[in-house]
């Protein structure tokens, strides 16, 4: 009898650099909860990637790494789930806003239920534009 698989959320799992972030807030696709707003858009990578992004106002050092580090364990274990952390591989950003920390499964149900919508509103981007008819690209030259 094998062991089931460690899920693993290593450095290379992990959104870094400014413009990384940035690409995926610019995506146009959240959805809101209570205490944060998920932002994902798909990658060309093989594995799902997650940044997080929580402000100073949320208060101490120690209180924001602790919900970092609750938001993080909720997404490794959401890879049971989901193979790869998501639905599809994406580059995932979690805003937090200020609230009182909650334990673990007060963040792992609605991060999952909000991987799940918005894959359904990428998927059904994806089926639009491979519906759509493709325009001849515009020549400048006349």
């Amino acid at each position: 009898m094998s062991a089931p698989p460690r899920l693993r959320l290593g450095r290379d799992r992990s959104l870094r650099g400014q413009g990384a972030f940035k690409r995926v807030l610019d995506g146009r696709a959240r959805v809101e909860t209570p205490d944060f707003a998920l932002h994902m858009r798909p990658n060309d990578g093989r594995e799902t990637r997650l940044g997080i992004s929580i402000g100073r106002r949320f208060g101490c050092a120690a209180r924001r790494n602790r919900v970092r580090r609750l938001l993080r364990e909720a997404f490794r274990l959401s890879q049971a789930v989901h193979p790869h952390g998501a639905p599809a591989p994406y580059d995932i950003v979690i805003v937090v806003r200020p609230h009182e920390a909650r334990a673990l499964e007060a963040y792992r149900a609605p991060l999952v239920a909000a991987m799940e919508e918005l894959h359904a509103v990428w998927s059904r981007r994806a089926a639009r534009r491979a519906t759509e008819p493709q325009r001849p690209p515009e020549d400048g030259a006349a």
